[in-house]
């Protein structure tokens, strides 16, 4: 019987296989209440246990650090990132993982790398433990939930070892308190003590994305993270949350705090030399009696738009107001490229790849 994704288990490694689909969609834009905040993860050949969990942290790290402050309750007010501002964050994360008293240290330190870009490395016997556990913490708080679920993309063609290393890896992971591991994509061969678990889609029909918010700012008094409770006995088929309006508005030349996929591509085009002179969420304006457009992504010089559609730009009604959209962009000059957030999360390499094209295109057709 197929499950919701909001019944997966989060102490276990399990491989998702969706109903009437081949590959799993992530639920990354329209989570109803109950689901966790999930990260996707593309999981790489050739690496060993220690390895592959160093490099899930790692990726989960930076996504940490860049949805930062949406994590740390009264952190939005502080400014600047002197001393002063250093020791502000410090104590707004010791107060805020008063329910995690183990997790203090770790928190303070995340947060003062956050604000100032700052490496840090923690050399405790139980440093990886407690970091696991922290990321998967404020991840989740970032989006309002209790707990986080790496969502891995496992590659076709490992070999027994390598699937092996990568099951283990999972398997150490959910051993973390409130961080599950699902994998998805290519069927375990080798490993045979991974439960299949069949979901029903996710995609919910009329649920505006971006419908996760980011954590409400908080009193600096208050705990952000509280001791979590027992978890509620699963429904067995629960209702789609309602309708509601975004959250927090995203921040011009960052991506949105409560986007997965624009997190996801933006860690990506990071290390791409080809991708710089990018902003994120833009408003383009040519006049002042024009309706604003914003913008996913922009390539100002370039003069090239990049969209990412939710299941939400499928309905008619969203259908004609984006060829609207792209057709003023395109009379001004302006090229428009659109991926869905279902092609995004799935194959990446291949998206970045149209993007490099894209942008090859036409770069230097509006320079000098």
């Amino acid at each position: 019987m197929a499950q919701s994704w909001a019944e997966l288990p989060t102490r276990r490694v399990v491989w998702v296989r969706e109903k009437n689909s081949a590959t799993a969609e992530v639920p990354a834009d329209a989570l109803p209440e109950g689901f966790p905040a999930i990260f996707p993860y593309t999981a790489s050949r050739g690496r060993a246990v220690g390895e592959t969990v160093a490099d899930m942290l790692h990726e989960l790290e930076r996504a940490v650090v860049g949805l930062f402050p949406a994590w740390l309750p009264g952190a939005e007010e502080i400014d600047g990132s002197g001393g002063t501002a250093v020791a502000a964050v410090r104590e707004l994360a010791r107060r805020a993982a008063s329910g995690h008293r183990h997790l203090a240290s770790f928190l303070a330190e995340l947060a003062v790398r956050s604000l100032t870009g700052a490496a840090f490395r923690d050399r405790r016997p139980d440093a990886a433990e407690v970091r696991a556990e922290g990321l998967a913490l404020v991840f989740a708080a970032s989006f309002r939930r209790s707990r986080t679920a790496l969502l891995v993309q496992v590659p076709g063609g490992l070999s027994p070892a390598e699937e092996e290393a990568l099951v283990a890896a999972g398997e150490w992971l959910v051993q973390r308190d409130g961080l599950g591991v699902w994998f998805t994509g290519a069927a375990p061969v080798a490993v045979d003590r991974i439960r299949t678990v069949t979901v029903r889609p996710a995609v919910l029909p009329g649920l505006p994305a971006r419908a996760v918010r980011p954590a409400h700012p908080a009193r600096p008094s208050q705990t952000a993270y509280p001791a979590r409770p027992a978890p509620p006995a699963p429904s067995p088929d629960p209702e789609p949350a309602p309708s509601r309006p975004a959250g927090s508005p995203a921040t011009a030349g960052r991506p949105h705090p409560a986007s997965l996929v624009e997190s996801a591509l933006e860690r990506a085009l990071s290390s791409q030399v080809w991708a710089e002179g990018r902003a994120w969420n833009q408003t383009y304006q040519p006049h002042p009696l024009a309706n604003p457009i914003r913008v996913d992504l922009l390539w100002r010089t370039e003069r090239c738009v990049v969209e990412l559609d939710g299941p939400e730009h499928r309905r008619p009604d969203r259908l004609a107001e984006d060829r609207s959209r792209d057709a003023r962009l395109r009379e001004d000059g302006y090229a428009v490229l659109r991926f869905s957030n279902e092609r995004v999360m799935a194959d990446m390499p291949a998206v970045l790849r149209e993007l490099k094209r894209f942008l090859k295109a036409h770069r230097g057709t509006y320079e000098g």
